[in-house]
C-alpha cells in the first residue's frame, strides 16, 4: 500500500513537471511623449492644455488596450493566448514603459514592435499636441521571464527523488519492525 501511495505521488509530480507552461521570455521598449507644435494645443473640457503629465496616463490607457493584442499576436506569429503587451507610465515623466511577454524571444520584440507601429497614430490623436518618439527600441531585449524550465524540471526531479527515497525508508523501516516484532 505505501509502496503504491509513493510511486502515485512521484508520477503525480512527473506529470506536472511535464504540463509546465513554455517557458517564456519578455522584450521591453520606452517611448515618450514629445511635444509636437505642428499638432496644436489639446485643451481638455476644462479649458486647459493637456501636459505630458497628464497625457501619458491616456497614452497608456491606449497602449493597454485588447484590440493592440491580436494584430500584434498576428505580425510576430503566434496565438494571442501565448503574448501579453503591458504599458506603464514611468513616473513623473512623460515616458512610458512597454513589455512583451511571448514563448519566443523574437516573437516578443516583433509584437512590441508591432504595438508601437500601430497605436502610434491612435496616442497622438488622443493624448494630446505630443508625438511618440522611441527611447528604448524593443530590438535585442527579450530574456527568459520568470523561473526558467530547466530550473523547474530540476526541482520537480529533486522533489520526486526525496519523495520516493522517503516512501523506501518508510517501507524499509515498517518492513523492519515487523521482522523484530515476529
Amino acid at each position: 500500500m505505501l509502496g503504491t501511495s509513493v510511486a502515485a505521488a512521484a508520477a503525480a509530480i512527473a506529470l506536472v513537471s511535464l504540463l509546465l507552461p513554455a517557458a517564456s521570455y519578455q522584450a521591453s521598449a520606452e517611448v515618450i511623449l514629445l511635444p509636437n507644435p505642428a499638432a496644436g494645443a489639446q485643451v481638455d473640457p476644462s479649458g486647459t492644455t493637456l501636459d505630458p503629465g497628464n497625457a501619458a496616463p491616456v497614452a497608456v490607457a491606449i497602449l493597454n488596450e485588447q484590440r493592440w493584442l491580436v494584430q500584434a499576436a498576428d505580425v510576430a506569429g503566434v496565438p494571442a493566448g501565448s503574448l501579453s503587451l503591458a504599458a506603464t507610465v514611468v513616473p513623473k515623466t512623460p515616458m512610458i514603459w512597454l513589455s512583451a511577454v511571448a514563448t519566443d524571444p523574437r516573437a516578443a520584440e516583433v509584437a512590441l514592435r508591432s504595438l508601437i507601429a500601430e497605436a502610434t497614430p491612435t496616442v497622438e490623436h488622443l493624448a494630446g499636441p505630443y508625438s511618440v518618439g522611441v527611447v528604448g527600441a524593443p530590438d535585442g531585449t527579450a530574456g527568459a521571464a520568470g523561473i526558467s524550465r530547466p530550473i523547474v524540471r530540476a526541482a520537480v526531479a529533486s522533489i520526486t527523488f526525496v519523495v520516493v527515497l522517503g516512501g523506501v525508508w518508510l517501507f524499509l523501516s515498517r518492513r523492519a519492525r515487523e521482522r523484530d516484532g515476529m
